[in-house]
């Protein structure tokens, strides 16, 4: 997904735009997994790293005696499919159970997939996923998406040809990449959402739900708002094996309307819960909970230096200024410019931003 950034607000579409989307007619990148078999009956599709904020989340799928529980559904239809091929190969029992761990796109468009190839499958989530979805999926990411994206590309082909920023000043080669990738994925992405069939989950939870299959026991919970309100988590005890969803992306978090004082709190639950194998909602497959502790460190670290700086009277500029998470990108990111750009842009930014506003108006209601 793009990660909550409109592409380009336009309020019309030129003959270059209508062209434009001519040419994208073919997906012209085919993206990938690595299926890793994590537990016995037990297989996560890890998706690969990706270029550019066209993201898509992991995937797994949970074998039992009589039938199948997937979790999320990743972000490309096209890969979905490859993906239920691969399932099939596994095993003949069918998909009874998809899993949406919250309403962020890239884990979910690929719903519709399952449901033609499997009609009678039960699409879980919490009430509030399923209500985020129903309210922002449809328009605001979909059909506002592909409208945007031939004009999206129109500008960044621009920047490449005069070599400049939108301020005027050189393309540095780390930005022309940049955009050339943007470009090159567009062309891949936007037949994908055209092609997506939007299909929300048919049923909720509150609090916790047993899925059975067969002998096989997984427990479908939530524990609390964190990355979203509604973030549900799966765990196989037989298998010690957890899903995260986003409470857990490595190599860095995403914050974007998230909750951090109270994420904390569903962090120290999933600790709680013994697994020794971890799926994140990004990244590679964990098999300890050192990477929640420093998830926990850094969230609460966010959290005390921006009440610090509130108690002061700092205005939210001022704060982000005066706030130091040097440390925690180093950790996280290393010496990679673009892991250390994402950890700013996608954690750093929204991460303050979030936590002012906590601070100035307690407990927040949002998602924005």
């Amino acid at each position: 997904m793009m990660r909550r950034t409109k592409v380009v607000t336009c309020c019309c579409v030129t003959l270059a735009w209508l062209v434009a989307i001519s040419c994208f007619a073919q997906n012209t990148i085919p993206k990938t997994y690595e299926k890793v078999k994590v537990a016995e009956g037990v297989y996560a599709f890890i998706a690969e790293e990706p270029k550019t904020e066209i993201v898509s989340g992991n995937s797994v799928a949970v074998i039992g005696d009589d039938g199948v529980l997937v979790v999320d559904t990743m972000h490309f239809p096209s890969l979905t499919r490859r993906m239920i091929a691969d399932i099939k190969q596994l095993t003949d029992k069918p998909v009874r159970y998809v899993v949406n761990t919250h309403w962020h796109p890239d884990h979910l468009m690929g719903n519709g997939e399952y449901k033609q190839a499997f009609p009678d499958v039960v699409i879980l989530s919490t009430p509030s996923t399923r209500e985020q979805m129903e309210s922002q999926v449809p328009t605001t990411y979909i059909r506002d998406t592909i409208a945007q994206i031939p004009a999206y590309v129109k500008i960044l082909q621009e920047h490449l040809d005069t070599g400049k920023k939108k301020d005027g000043s050189p393309l540095r080669p780390v930005d022309l990449q940049h955009y050339q990738d943007l470009i090159e994925e567009s062309k891949f992405f936007l037949p994908e959402l055209q092609q997506a069939k939007y299909t929300p989950p048919n049923q909720t939870f509150d609090q916790s739900i047993t899925v059975y299959l067969g002998k096989r026991q997984v427990n479908v919970m939530f524990l609390g708002r964190g990355n979203t309100a509604g973030d549900a988590v799966i765990y196989v005890p037989d298998a010690k094996t957890l899903m995260t969803g986003d409470l857990v992306v490595s190599p860095t978090p995403y914050a974007f309307g998230s909750f951090l004082t109270e994420w904390v709190e569903t962090l120290k639950k999933l600790e709680a819960l013994g697994a020794t194998t971890i799926v994140p909602g990004h990244g590679d497959v964990q098999h300890d909970t050192s990477y929640i502790e420093e998830l926990i460190s850094l969230l609460q670290s966010t959290t005390s230096q921006v009440q610090q700086a509130f108690a002061q009277g700092l205005s939210l500029d001022d704060t982000r200024k005066k706030v130091d998470l040097s440390s925690f990108r180093r950790q996280m990111a290393g010496d990679s410019d673009k892991w250390n750009e994402v950890f700013h842009t996608a954690y750093e930014v929204p991460a303050v931003e979030r936590a002012y506003r906590e601070a100035k108006e307690g407990k927040l209601n949002d998602e924005n």
